[in-house]
């Protein structure tokens, strides 16, 4: 299992949002963290996730998802990804969703923040 980096958490009118980072070795990796967070947070509404890793040809990969909600947080963070060459990380942030709508520009700014929060937590250790 890829090794957890740094983790956050945020509450907002009553939905949850839960950040993880992980060091990613591969592709399979990624492929485990989603399975592994879908199978423990399945009562969530969302998984988002960025990561860049080599894949099996030794090819820099980036995959970002804001899985069905309308914003591009985590494909905005994908660059920074790329800008800086990172290309063994992982974020994948799960809301659980309160009841009450935050609005497409908040949850963007939500997002991205948490994201990046994470991100420059990662390049100040590497």
């Amino acid at each position: 299992m890829p090794k957890l980096f740094a983790s956050s958490t945020y509450e907002e009118k009553k939905s949850k949002f839960l950040a993880f980072a992980y060091i990613l070795d591969n592709e399979n990796d990624n492929k485990d963290i989603l399975v592994s967070l879908k199978k423990e947070h399945e009562d969530a509404r969302h998984l988002l996730h960025v990561c860049r890793f080599k894949n099996k040809f030794d090819a820099c990969v980036l995959e970002a998802s804001d899985d069905r909600e309308p914003i591009s947080s985590m494909k905005k963070a994908g660059r920074f990804f790329e800008r800086d060459n990172i290309s063994d990380f992982g974020i994948y942030i799960v809301r659980y969703y309160g009841g009450k709508e935050l609005g497409a520009s908040h949850l963007d700014h939500v997002y991205f923040t948490m994201a990046m929060k994470l991100f420059e937590q990662y390049k100040s250790k590497k």
